[in-house]
């Protein structure tokens, strides 16, 4: 399920699940109540039981309106059923309860590029990506990349993913962006040297990746590199054969 990773690169991933006080513990505040259904929420989604998840996320902002991590989780939610208004209208009101947050700024920043509003899906990322309190900043700053490549902003994407690769030298997101942008300029020995980097940061290359390396080996005119590429590429899928140059 993509919200795992989306979740567990946020701020939202909250450890366990803690029993809910029953409903005549009078005593529990509405808004504590309120965050441990969040809590709960959070932690059902991370297991794909959306069900249970939006049962309490709900029951989370009935308690309080203004719960940041049901909206922010709520929004992942929608997202992930594909309705992009609803995930919208929920990351707007979670950082509106909490702006400065970077878990939820990187994922509004990801989202809003993803539906193509990709200024404003670069501001959000480069506030969390600068938030040096942001224990998981390179993230965002392999977002912001990834979004800059997809809006024509060679430079800007290299920037970001060099900050980000800094930050975490063996990160393979961002060392297969850096390896794709290279190969989308022609740079084809320094695209070689980050899939290679890649290759060694992750035990399962992509097809994508596989068919990359291929591409790249092709450019440089060894063959039999290339060759050992469509091997690897036949082995994932037997039945679909590498497209020859």
């Amino acid at each position: 399920m993509r919200l795992q990773v989306w979740i567990a690169t946020g701020v939202l991933l909250l450890s366990g699940c803690r029993s809910v006080p029953p409903a005549s513990h009078e005593a529990v505040d509405r808004e504590e109540l309120a965050q441990i259904y969040a809590t709960k929420g959070s932690a059902y989604l991370v297991r794909g039981n959306v069900k249970a998840a939006m049962a309490d996320l709900q029951k989370a902002l009935k308690l309080d309106p203004d719960n940041a991590v049901a909206h922010a989780t709520l929004a992942l939610l929608y997202e992930d059923l594909d309705m992009p208004e609803k995930a919208a209208a929920h990351y707007e009101a979670a950082l509106r309860a909490a702006p400065e947050d970077p878990g939820i700024l990187n994922n509004y920043g990801r989202f809003l590029c993803k539906q193509g509003r990709y200024e404003e899906g670069l501001k959000h990322l480069g506030r969390a990506g600068s938030n040096k309190l942001y224990d998981k900043r390179w993230i965002a700053l392999v977002n912001a990349g990834e979004c800059a490549r997809r809006c024509g902003r060679p430079q800007a994407a290299e920037t970001w993913l060099r900050q980000a690769l800094r930050l975490n030298p063996e990160d393979p997101r961002a060392l297969a962006a850096m390896a794709r942008l290279m190969a989308e300029q022609g740079k084809w020995l320094s695209a070689r040297a980050f899939l290679q980097r890649y290759e060694a940061a992750t035990q399962r290359p992509s097809r994508e990746m596989l068919e990359l390396g291929r591409r790249i080996e092709t450019a440089l005119g060894d063959a039999a590199a290339a060759r050992v590429y469509r091997d690897k590429l036949r082995r994932l899928s037997p039945s679909v054969h590498p497209s020859a140059d």
